[in-house]
């Protein structure tokens, strides 16, 4: 390691705010640990346990680094779901500190794993504990177990004045959010077209503790790569040379190859659900399938309509995509409700 890489990785703020306060979030022990000013970026450093894990949990982990296991769609998206339990969605980020009446507001946060290969976390760790950080409440904890988080203030506001005489009042804000709850029913059968009416199907909404149930419509198709390549006709800015054109739409080709290959449609389920929740389907053969491997950095948001603003049962109609399908088959598919999504209110926390 040159002395230029062990420099970048230390901690040299201008100015420094101790705050050195264990909070207690969603049954979680997160400290508090400093507000710091470096190179004009200020920051809210916090250090945290990170969930405990099963042994499934543990060996679905491990396994991604095998290269000799793969996992199927079914086994990554239930290992998702089960991380995103264990977090609990919402307190991954706080969004706002008050103290002393100074309003910080974070933009995007940074999580540091104390790893061997990671020198940076433990040397920013070090920095904080010779400033008169305190780790009795991590004392019994294995420092693999735990994560030094820091948020980034917005440019535009400024560094607190604090007066570390009087006491430092905080408050923290943590924005609404949605996350995936995961849920078990029975796979439903479905034919291309509309889907018989007046059928009522049921789950059982584990985060509100009562049953819920929807409608489905119809099982359509959407040709996902005529209609990509509708719009990549003509760059949407003026700013691409052509050159940068070719590159983004070969990019997004590379990275629509990953959805469905050119001789397949997506399968599209329209649903009415109850208090419009919005349900994650998949067709049985997309999830017992292996993924295919992507090798582009960035990855494909897609977003499906119905074409109604309500379904036949008068609620609003949703439109979820299960997987692709060759454009040829025409037989039934079998799709499975894996999650749907919950929001989580805004929460605020007075210390």
């Amino acid at each position: 390691m040159r002395l230029k890489e062990l420099k970048d990785m230390m901690l040299i703020p201008d100015r420094e705010i101790l705050i050195n306060r264990l909070v207690k979030i969603q049954n979680t022990d997160v400290l508090l640990i400093s507000i710091t000013s470096e190179n004009n970026t200020h920051k809210l450093w916090t250090l945290r346990k990170l969930p405990e894990r099963s042994e499934q949990q543990e060996y679905a982990e491990e396994s991604i680094y095998e290269p000799a296991k793969i996992l199927s769609n079914r086994e990554r998206m239930r290992q998702e779901l089960q991380e995103e339990t264990a977090r609990g969605g919402q307190e991954d980020f706080i969004s706002q500190l008050t103290i002393q009446g100074q309003t910080l507001t974070f933009n995007s946060s940074e999580w540091g794993y104390f790893r061997e290969e990671d020198h940076g976390t433990y040397m920013k760790l070090q920095h904080f504990i010779e400033k008169g950080l305190e780790l009795e409440s991590f004392a019994d904890v294995e420092l693999n177990r735990l994560c030094l988080i820091c948020y980034e203030q917005n440019d535009s506001e400024p560094f607190p004045d604090v007066d570390l005489d009087k006491e430092l009042e905080i408050t923290l804000k943590f924005d609404s959010t949605f996350r995936r709850v995961p849920v078990h029913t029975e796979p439903i059968v479905l034919e291309f077209g509309d889907a018989p009416e007046g059928i009522k199907y049921s789950f059982y909404d584990s985060f509100h503790d009562k049953n819920r149930f929807f409608y489905i419509d119809a099982l359509t198709r959407y040709d996902l790569w005529e209609k990509t390549e509708k719009e990549l006709k003509k760059p949407t800015s003026e700013e691409f040379t052509e050159e940068e054109w070719q590159q983004f739409k070969a990019q997004q080709f590379r990275a629509l190859g990953t959805v469905c290959s050119r001789d397949q449609d997506l399968a599209l389920v329209e649903y009415e659900s109850e208090d419009n929740i919005q349900l994650n389907f998949y067709a049985e053969h997309f999830l017992d399938e292996k993924p295919i491997p992507s090798f582009d950095a960035m990855g494909m948001s897609i977003i499906f309509s119905s074409g109604c603003e309500l379904g036949r049962n008068g609620l609003k109609s949703r439109a979820c995509s299960t997987g692709p399908v060759d454009k040829n088959f025409e037989g039934s598919i079998v799709i499975e409700l894996l999650s749907y999504y919950v929001e989580i209110p805004e929460k605020i926390i007075k210390l």
